[in-house]
């Protein structure tokens, strides 16, 4: 039996992370061709927009080419909880090829192919061969001196990725259509707008039905101190009607507002800390939805031989109270990155928990960095769902006589990044079912490991 958290459909997403696109006319559709018609009247302006991420650099040359290579295999076992035999193991394979191009002074494009390959994770019945596929196409355009669009196929990372990121982790990873102004204020603020559709990468799945679009704003404020304030509104239309949790409700689309803010300060030596706060309204199906999600995390790192770090999280998101009172209250975490948050088994997703984290970690030698993790994880309703770092149901119990343990988890991880072009990582998990886990899934232990080795010119 194959994981229900398998890190290669893991990571989360506003349902399944099996996507249908379809080609009709919406709201993204119009925006973006308002914008695109906007940014056509508008070239002959100042300098090329620099793009956000690592993987979409273009530099002032007129050409850029990057490759990569990722391979990582992996095992789990126990996947089921259960005693009878269920060791997974499978390779996953990506490759990356890049190109950058500066068009005018004003304009610039990128495209970005990827192979993905999964050996031997065909134990589901999903054929894990995605081929060549065109993961990023976008251009970038300088509209004013401090005013940028880009619009095409992209990645959309916000804040550290707990509700909007690229889910880099997967072998698959994730990207949108869409278009993204962003406003530079000034040295210190800056707002993007956006909208985007979720792209569809898996075949011989299912298809989805409905697209689910997200629009956004999101600002940024940055100042010569170490903290940092984001502040963002977010709307989820998810096209996939749903009839909610009352049997005689009116199937209906999905529409979630999310609004929240963010403050950290990072800092490579001494005082650290990561607050962010989010709410819920909406609908979800026929259901009202309310609900909210709270992370904080704070750490040291001591100036001192292997620099020593010391860090203590806590992770709430609400969930259902009843699950049968015609109202949602299990929080919606949207397109996370989940795998670095709430331990690396993937068992465990921002929606109706608890989950309180400590952390170790050294600088062993100048390239062999060790981090251990402890979670204790709780239920935040004992009637709502147990969802995975994927938005799968692992565990349901409505009476809400399991009660709320879900259990505990380590995570020993080693990074090695040799040099710019190699770069190794390899983890182990260990996840320790409580009282609902067994209730609901089963009492063995679960494990998870994995060998990662990334190349890159």
């Amino acid at each position: 039996m194959s994981s229900p958290a398998r890190s290669d459909a893991s990571g989360g997403g506003a349902g399944p992370t099996q996507m249908n696109v379809s080609r009709g006319r919406s709201p993204t559709s119009l925006l973006i061709a308002f914008l695109l018609l906007t940014a056509a009247t508008a070239l002959g302006q100042e300098r090329a927009p620099q793009p956000t991420t690592d993987t979409s650099a273009v530099n002032s040359s007129r050409w850029e080419i990057h490759a990569s290579l990722r391979l990582r295999p992996e095992w789990r076992d126990n996947a089921d909880f259960q005693p009878a035999n269920d060791s997974d193991a499978f390779w996953g394979q990506q490759l990356r090829i890049s190109v950058g191009v500066r068009l005018h002074s004003s304009l610039s494009g990128f495209f970005q192919l990827q192979d993905v390959h999964l050996w031997g994770a065909e134990r589901d019945g999903v054929t894990y061969q995605f081929n060549v596929n065109l993961r990023q196409f976008y251009l970038d355009w300088t509209l004013r001196e401090r005013l940028k669009l880009r619009t095409g196929r992209q990645e959309l990372l916000y804040g550290n990725q707990r509700l909007v990121g690229s889910f880099g982790w997967d072998t698959v990873g994730r990207t949108f259509d869409g278009a993204r102004m962003t406003f530079d204020w000034s040295n210190r603020w800056a707002t993007d707008l956006f909208a985007a559709r979720l792209v569809e990468v898996r075949r011989g799945t299912p298809h989805r039905v409905g697209n689910q679009d997200l629009y956004g704003t999101y600002t940024r404020f940055t100042s010569q101190r170490p903290e940092r304030v984001e502040f963002y509104g977010l709307y989820l239309h998810d096209g996939l009607r749903s009839r909610g949790e009352l049997p005689t409700g009116a199937f209906r689309l999905t529409g979630i507002y999310t609004f929240g803010g963010r403050v950290s300060r990072p800092a490579a030596k001494g005082f650290r800390y990561d607050i962010e706060h989010a709410w819920q309204f909406g609908e979800r199906g026929d259901d009202r939805h309310r609900a909210a999600a709270l992370a904080a995390q704070a750490g040291y790192t001591f100036d001192r031989k292997f620099s020593p770090l010391v860090s203590f999280e806590y992770d709430f998101a609400t969930g259902d109270r009843n699950p049968a009172d015609g109202r949602s209250g299990e929080f919606h975490n949207l397109f996370p990155t989940n795998h670095y948050f709430y331990g690396h088994a993937d068992l465990v997703g921002w929606r109706n928990m608890h989950d309180l984290r400590a952390t170790l970690a050294a600088q062993l030698r100048p390239k062999v960095r060790v981090q251990v993790d402890y979670h204790r994880f709780l239920l935040a309703s004992r009637r709502g769902r147990w969802s995975s770092a994927g938005g799968q149901t692992l565990g349901f119990d409505p009476a809400g006589g399991s009660g709320r343990d879900l259990g505990q988890e380590v995570d020993v991880m080693a990074r090695i990044p040799l040099n710019a072009h190699v770069q190794f990582e390899a983890g182990y998990s260990l996840f320790v079912p409580g009282a609902f886990a067994r209730a609901t899934r089963g009492s063995e232990l679960h494990h998870f490991a994995y060998l990662q080795t990334w190349l890159g010119f």
